[in-house]
Parts: structure tokens; sequence; C-alpha cells
């Protein structure tokens, strides 16, 4: 996989054992998923532990030589920031629309995987439907064997007063089949 920028930016050291190709794929995936909001997210962190401490989040299931989920946990404000992006209008509250966007903004980025991954040792052939889960502060748990990647970004143009809300993570886990 040619990604080399967002790779240097996080990954001075890899004490954590995070794989590689995860990592680069996370990055990649997440930054080509949000094109079309015309965001740049700025990787700022990374993890082998997948944790949702925001309040929506996006579960998309990914199949083919390893099996396993994308996650994308955003806050309110974050999802209403990237969807009003999305669809060039602001969001005020909460509604079906907003929602919808959320689901299609995770759908992307898990279909970026699935490209970014294919040729890969991980070979993502399939995607599945995207949902929503809306709810704050729990962690995932995998079993032995489970590769994880976690990478928190940053949405530089939210304003400095919503610092929690600027950050969002993407991350993935993998388990061969």
């Amino acid at each position: 996989m040619a990604f080399q920028v967002a790779h240097s930016e996080i990954q001075q050291s890899n004490k954590l054992n995070i794989d590689e190709v995860l990592l680069d794929s996370t990055v990649l995936s997440t930054k080509e998923g949000l094109q079309m909001t015309g965001i740049s997210p700025t990787p700022v962190g990374a993890s082998r532990f997948l944790t949702a401490d925001q309040e929506f989040s996006v579960l998309v299931s990914l199949w083919g030589d390893f099996a396993g989920s994308m996650y994308l946990n955003l806050s309110r404000a974050g999802a209403m920031h990237l969807g009003g992006a999305f669809l060039g209008e602001d969001f005020s509250e909460v509604n079906d629309d907003l929602m919808d966007c959320v689901a299609e903004l995770g759908n992307m980025i898990a279909g970026r995987f699935k490209e970014n991954l294919r040729e890969t040792r991980f070979g993502i052939q399939t995607i599945s439907l995207p949902a929503v889960i809306v709810g704050a502060n729990y962690n995932l748990y995998h079993t032995r064997g489970i590769v994880t990647a976690s990478v928190t970004f940053e949405i530089e143009d939210m304003p400095m007063f919503m610092m929690k809300d600027r950050f969002f993570s993407c991350s993935i886990s993998l388990m061969q089949r």
C-alpha cells in the first residue's frame, strides 16, 4: 500500500505492535472515505484497543480471507459537522437525515477499507450494510487472534471551544477465517 504521509504522522515508533497494514489502511480509508465532505481529518493517535467514548458509532462488518468489523465513533457535534459538510446543509438537531448521513459516511469509509485491503493478506471482499449505534462510553473486547488498529483523528476546522467534539476515531478488527 503506497501510503506514507499519515504513516509518518503517527508512527514515529510502533511500540504498541499495531499491524502496519491495518494502521496505514485505517488512516488512508478514513481520509478517502471522508473526501466528499471536503474535510481532511488529521490523525493524532493510534492504539490496538477500541473504545467508544463518543455518542454515535457506525458499525460495518467486513468479510474475506479475514472477517471482522470497522467502527467509526464520533460525537453529536462531530456528526452534525461532518454530515453538514457532506450534504451541504446545517444540522441543528439529530434527525433521520443526519442518522442516514452518518451511516453513509461509515459505509464510504468501509468501502475504502475493502478496496485498500483487497490485495493485502487480509483480502477483504465484502462489506455489510452500516448500523448506527447511539450511546457512549463502551469498550470493545476481542478474543485472542484478532488484529486491531484504532486511529484518533482531529477535525481541525471545528471551533476550539468544541475541543472534545473535534476528535473521532476509526477502528478495524479482523480475524483470519
